[in-house]
């Protein structure tokens, strides 16, 4: 990493859900009050290592490289690509179509669907400024959003942004949100990690979004 911790600080996903929920609250309060009850509490994640920091900082902007597994929801019809260093995780959120991290440095993603049709009612830019704002709204702190040059993502009509701040307590996050919108449906795929982790990881996140697509359109 680039970036060297001036102090440890323990880094949960116990702390990150609840804001990941809540930015998904205007399209499916249902499914998110479901996963809040059955799984309060999430996996832990173990502190970041600042020694594994600093050997990978030379990887930051660098392309996925190795082998690559598909990730997919066979009954929604859509997939994203992942590193192999990655791998499904089912306890991120159980209203997500598809959900997955790189725990060893604190990487997490996850794809949620939506069709209702009060979305439909709006546009791209519309729907994507409610997400963001249910997010914003539930930080400690809000440092500000910029928005990529992402404007598609596989021939779909996409945006993205990227928005930092901090939770509760003071631990910095930064989320890389992107609405696409196909034929079929909305979708939100949001990946978030620490600053520290984001210079390095930046591509990689980029990279996985990007991969995203419908396999049975």
């Amino acid at each position: 990493m680039r970036f060297r911790f001036s102090m440890k600080r323990p880094w949960t996903v116990q702390i990150l859900l609840p804001l990941v929920m809540l930015i998904l609250l205007a399209v499916s309060c249902d499914r998110i009050l479901r996963n809040l009850r059955d799984n309060p509490e999430g996996p832990t994640v173990q502190p970041l290592d600042e020694t594994l920091i600093e050997e990978t900082a030379v990887a930051q902007d660098a392309p996925i490289t190795g082998s690559q597994t598909a990730l997919m929801n066979t009954e929604m019809g859509i997939e994203i690509t992942l590193p192999e260093s990655w791998s499904e995780n089912s306890q991120l959120h159980n209203s997500a179509e598809l959900q997955a991290a790189e725990a060893a440095n604190n990487l997490y993603i996850i794809v949620v669907a939506e069709d209702s049709p009060t979305l439909m009612r709006f546009g791209l830019p519309e729907n994507s400024e409610r997400y963001r704002a249910l997010l914003k709204d539930q930080m400690a702190t809000y440092e500000g959003e910029n928005p990529t040059e992402v404007a598609f993502i596989n021939d779909n009509f996409a945006t993205q942004y990227e928005i930092r701040g901090s939770l509760t307590g003071g631990t910095p996050v930064i989320y890389l949100h992107t609405t696409v919108v196909t034929q079929q449906r909305y979708y939100q795929i949001v990946a978030w990690t620490t600053p520290d982790q984001y210079e390095v990881y930046r591509s990689e996140l980029q990279t996985i979004t990007e991969t995203f697509r419908e396999t049975d359109s």
